[in-house]
């Protein structure tokens, strides 16, 4: 992976094909999470039919995401080694969907009341938003244009491609309790250090994530770093 340089039209960064198919396989499944459900699906009540783990979903969300978080088993399929292959979710630790889509989705106001009253109005348009980004993304990595394959932000898209990335940054980040620097600096430990003979799937699926997390952060400050000083 290289990191963004200027070219004549844009931005482009050279990557290996395994790269690009990883990549966007993370953004592939943050943008499921943005699909909303059948609108005309009844919402269920607290506790009616409720697996453990679920909760009502808010406004602007549907009833069927928490199914698909819940579903959710991530698998890129990269072309590199197998040990770069981790899903964002663990099968012995499946999330709520609340804490997800609050980072992808969070309300407007910190007053319970205001947010629910401009929620109707604001929830559907920034998840349209974001669900298009990531496709833009999505898009140019699985067929890059820029030169000699590699993958190209054409000038005046920056915004749309700094989003995305950090989209998808909040939800690895969430899922590895990344709240502060300390707990920056504690995932890239994690995400460099050598891996025990007797690592467990846990332990081995969070230092995929960790590694994710700051493969997408170095390469979205290369793009940030480009963009400031050419």
């Amino acid at each position: 992976m290289r990191g963004f340089a200027a070219s004549a039209d844009g931005w482009q960064s050279h990557l290996e094909t395994w790269e690009r198919e990883y990549l966007a396989g993370l953004f592939e499944q943050v943008a499921v999470l943005l699909i909303p459900g059948d609108p005309a699906a009844p919402h269920r009540n607290q506790g009616d039919n409720e697996e453990p783990g679920q909760s009502e979903p808010r406004r602007g969300e549907s009833a069927h995401d928490g199914d698909v978080l819940a579903a959710l088993d991530f698998d890129p399929a990269p072309h590199g080694p197998s040990d770069s292959r981790a899903p964002l979710y663990s099968a012995s630790a499946l999330p709520a969907l609340t804490p997800v889509i609050n980072a992808l989705l969070p309300d407007a106001s910190e007053d319970p009341e205001i947010a629910l009253e401009v929620a109707d109005l604001t929830r559907e348009r920034l998840r349209d938003l974001k669900h298009e980004r990531l496709e833009t993304v999505i898009t140019e990595l699985l067929e890059p244009t820029g030169a000699g394959g590699a993958v190209r932000i054409s000038r005046g898209h920056e915004q749309e491609w700094l989003g995305a990335l950090n989209d998808v940054r909040l939800v690895l980040a969430q899922r590895l309790d990344i709240d502060g620097p300390e707990a920056a600096e504690e995932a890239h430990a994690v995400a460099w250090e050598g891996a025990p003979e007797d690592e467990d799937d846990d332990a081995r699926w969070r230092r995929g994530i960790a590694l994710s997390y700051d493969m997408l952060t170095w390469w979205q400050e290369s793009l940030v770093a480009v963009l400031l000083y050419g």
